[in-house]
């Protein structure tokens, strides 16, 4: 299995570089087309409304010009770092949402990069959990700072036996096949630990047959929450990715309570790669 086309979100700043080096690097590792998205807002104006909406046109075609530029910068940008890299590239621009865009843009691809923690989203910059609910593809988030590449280093795999980890599992195979080891991380209650033994080991048969060994390690549910549970055992390991279903639960129901999906995008270094 391999990745033949990618799609990259980029803007400016030096975490947008550092995304689009680190999708370079994965384009060039499996021989793929790099696609580059960048969608520039058009917010509404403040305007007086004892004017009659007098300049209210000139002001939305102004923004409108200054959306346009910031994506023709994005696209310069772009074709300087993938041209230095002789990359085969497509491009993506446009003014409207920008996760919208990005989900649309996402049938082209087999992988979505994007920036999590972006201080641009969800006006400039695709916000992941918009992408992740409505793109049907897995999605790389890299951190604004990450700590090491995503292939070529240790992988964990947070598993629960649930649809997005089933896709995010399926959907990363690409990278786990290229990692230096893989760890298959379930967090169980009691309750669940007696059943939890024979479905990781499934698990393990099933990346044996894709050519990837995985040590299984199953955890019990401790004080801290299991997203922090997570990151923790990757960090301790120097992982460069972890694998996890997103939004097994709502996203309502996440940014009032919390979540392992939340809390992974919050807090993490490592770079994740996400299914829905």
């Amino acid at each position: 299995m391999t990745y033949a086309s990618m799609l990259v979100a980029v803007e400016e700043g030096v975490e947008s570089d550092s995304r689009l080096e680190l999708a370079c690097d994965l384009a060039i590792a499996f021989d793929a087309l790099l696609i580059g998205l960048s969608v520039g807002a058009v917010n509404a104006p403040l305007y007086d409304p004892m004017a009659g909406g007098a300049m209210l046109g000139e002001l939305l075609a102004l923004y409108r010009d200054l959306a346009e530029a910031d994506v023709e910068r994005a696209r310069l940008g772009f074709a300087e770092r993938t041209g230095a890299r002789a990359l085969e590239t497509e491009w993506r621009g446009g003014v409207g949402y920008p996760a919208e865009h990005c989900t649309r843009a996402a049938r082209a691809a087999d992988l979505v990069i994007l920036g999590g923690r972006n201080r641009y989203a969800p006006g400039r910059a695709p916000e992941v959990s918009d992408v992740l609910m409505g793109c049907g593809r897995p999605v790389l988030v890299s951190p604004p700072v990450r700590v090491r590449s995503p292939v070529g280093a240790p992988a964990l795999v947070a598993w629960k036996d649930c649809r997005e980890a089933r896709h995010a599992l399926a959907g990363s195979i690409p990278l786990l096949q290229r990692a230096s080891s893989v760890t298959l991380y379930s967090v169980c209650t009691p309750e669940e630990n007696e059943t939890a033994d024979g479905e990781v080991a499934e698990v393990v048969r099933y990346l044996a047959r894709h050519e990837i060994h995985a040590e299984p390690v199953i955890a019990l549910a401790g004080e801290e929450s299991t997203g922090r549970q997570i990151l923790d055992e990757a960090l301790a390991r120097q992982a460069g990715l972890i694998v996890a279903g997103a939004y097994g639960h709502s996203r309502l129901r996440e940014w009032a309570l919390g979540g392992v999906t939340r809390d992974l995008i919050a807090d993490s270094t490592i770079c994740l790669a996400l299914a829905h």
